[in-house]
């Protein structure tokens, strides 16, 4: 099964209250009319040009190509495309090919993704990560969290951005109370605060027994991760900004996490085993950040700790994976199991 081409389209996609996501939809074209898709979300807008751009020019190294060979392709796209002035951008475009060439490998072999990749189960724990951000008042952060329960999660993530201490306190109270000692928590500060101020505040926030505290500062201070990590009693998750292997091993070495998680959408399914594979030396879990449909994949062939469930891409797929009594249940069919829906993506074009 070889590459004979490939589309893309820019998707921008309303999903919550006052919200939408723009996303670069990737997909390859086989001589057998197979199809492999795969997608990514790019955070800040402006990227969105130079990424789409990337995909058509690192594409034209991968026509002709056989798909089986997913990770020697990667290398050398990698290889090619990879220079300080644009690297995590090149890095992206190349993730996003690997993936959809990881969804046709395993239709090429018949088989889910996650079992091509050696998961023993199509199933994986994930949590709630959105409708619990900042902005939101305390009245609709508690109805958001029961919905979630409702449901059928058993763990979320709220947000803390720049809001006060004593608001992100507040929050934490709020949400524990409201779903009781049985659910995960987790907080994101979003690189928001000092080593000082982390400290501080995770004091604070030790007697509602978060499962994790993601993001303190700024992931590149591994040192500063690792005086927090020292502190606190909770976790500390970081990685999601990073796009290669050493890059990991460095904060690895300096044992400043305790949750490590990876961005699939900036690493794609080759990198990320073998950057899982370094995490695993280390002995600590990996989670992933974003890209739920394909990320359920890469989790549950690792044994992962658990998915990041956002819902800002479903739209554009005519069915995605459910999730049932706090776990992701992924789709038995060959590849990914995702069909893009045409019609959404015109309806939603950017």
């Amino acid at each position: 099964m070889k590459v004979r081409g490939h589309e893309t389209w820019v998707a921008r996609v309303p999903y919550e209250e006052n919200r939408a996501a723009n996303h670069i939809v990737l997909r390859v074209r086989t001589d057998e009319g197979e199809h492999g898709v795969s997608y990514l979300t790019p955070l800040v807008p402006w990227t969105i040009k130079p990424i789409c751009a990337a995909i058509d020019a690192l594409m034209e190294k991968v026509v002709g190509q056989d798909v089986v060979a997913a990770e020697s392709i990667n290398a050398t796209l990698l290889t090619r495309a990879a220079r300080p002035q644009f690297d995590g951008l090149a890095r992206s475009a190349a993730s996003v090919i690997d993936l959809a060439l990881w969804d046709l490998k395993a239709k090429a072999f018949s088989q889910p993704l996650y079992r091509l990749l050696g998961a023993s189960g199509n199933s994986v724990p994930t949590y709630a990560s959105w409708k619990l951000w900042p902005h939101y008042d305390l009245d609709s952060l508690a109805r958001h969290a029961a919905e979630h329960v409702a449901s059928g999660f058993r763990g979320m993530k709220f947000h803390a951005g720049r809001a006060r201490s004593a608001d992100v306190i507040a929050r934490a109270r709020l949400l524990r109370e409201a779903v009781g000692n049985d659910i995960d928590l987790h907080l994101d500060m979003n690189f928001s605060r000092t080593v000082k101020e982390a400290i501080a505040i995770g004091e604070k926030l030790a007697p509602f027994n978060l499962s994790w505290i993601e993001g303190p500062i700024r992931e590149h201070d591994h040192e500063g991760l690792r005086q927090i990590s020292e502190v606190l009693e909770t976790p500390i998750c970081a990685g999601e900004t990073f796009h290669e292997a050493r890059q990991f091993r460095s904060l690895l070495d300096h044992r400043g996490v305790d949750v490590v998680m990876v961005d699939l959408e900036v690493v794609g399914i080759t990198q990320w085993l073998k950057i899982a594979h370094i995490v695993e030396a280390y002995g600590l879990p990996v989670a992933n950040h974003m890209c739920t449909e394909i990320a359920g994949h890469a989790i549950a062939a690792i044994g992962g700790l658990t998915v990041e469930y956002i819902p800002w891409a479903q739209a554009l797929f005519k069915e995605v994976p459910a999730v049932e009594n706090g776990k992701l249940i992924l789709s038995d069919r060959p590849g990914l199991g995702l069909e893009l829906d045409l019609a959404a993506l015109k309806k939603f074009a950017s």
